[in-house]
């Protein structure tokens, strides 16, 4: 895929049109709920290296803990804070993991549409394994949170409400990138893609998960099968590696 027809990533999907006081913002789950879910009461403080501390405090008792077993006092004492502290920014542990949530599946599901970091023009096939590379790079970054959403999500279904949001907004940004990708690589003009798009980010999340619960890492192996199997499936011969620029 060309970089050049990338356009800016907007992944963004709680937009608020409200005015709260400097420094204070919607909750997560008040922010969910503007998007769809139930209403939520109060407004929490959302900058400052505090907050940074317990959201990484309660990512670190998620994942050692569980989320089920996970208490705000654990939180709060891995942040070395109160609990009148964590109240000021979070109304619950349930609040701090859609904050993660929102961070993780951003970064995850961005990943695979966000600009590469070459400046040249790539062949289709080195474009995919660029973003497959970088994908499950980030994946591996975030696996805790992965599996911790995973768990929650059964009790508190809001928080793959939030990750199924922003993966819509990726497959739509992969569909324009797919669009753009079509004349200039004889992609096949009758192809759906919304549903080339949406098989392409199931196939490529679903192997990620399972793969991962293996306790597997993923090397150049791995990678290059999974190449092969994207671009031979959208590009054909196009993208076979002889048909593809030096260093394809």
């Amino acid at each position: 895929m060309d970089p050049t027809y990338l356009s800016p990533l907007a992944v963004d999907v709680d937009v608020i049109v409200k005015e709260y006081p400097p420094g204070v913002a919607p909750t997560a789950r008040e922010t969910n709920a503007r998007a769809g879910g139930t209403a939520r009461r109060g407004t929490k403080r959302t900058s400052g290296p505090t907050r940074e501390r317990l959201v990484a405090a309660a990512r670190e008792s998620f994942a050692h803990r569980g989320f089920a077993s996970t208490r705000v006092a654990d939180i709060v004492d891995l942040a070395g804070t109160s609990h009148g502290t964590f109240y000021t920014y979070f109304e619950d542990k349930r609040d701090v993991l859609l904050a993660l949530t929102q961070e993780a599946a951003s970064a995850i599901y961005g990943a695979a549409v966000a600009p590469l970091a070459s400046s040249k023009q790539e062949s289709p096939r080195d474009a995919i394994r660029a973003r497959l590379m970088v994908f499950f790079r980030t994946y591996s970054e975030w696996w805790d949170v992965v599996r911790t959403w995973d768990h929650a999500s059964a009790i508190h279904p809001e928080v793959d409400e939030l990750r199924a949001r922003i993966r819509a907004s990726i497959v739509e940004q992969l569909c324009r990138l797919l669009a753009r990708d079509r004349e200039r690589w004889h992609l096949d003009g009758g192809r759906d893609l919304e549903i080339t798009a949406i098989a392409l980010t199931a196939m490529v999340e679903e192997f990620a998960g399972r793969w991962f619960a293996l306790g597997r890492t993923l090397g150049t192996t791995e990678i290059d099968q999974l190449t092969a199997l994207c671009a031979g499936a959208l590009y054909g011969g196009e993208a076979a590696p002889d048909q593809g620029q030096a260093g394809s």
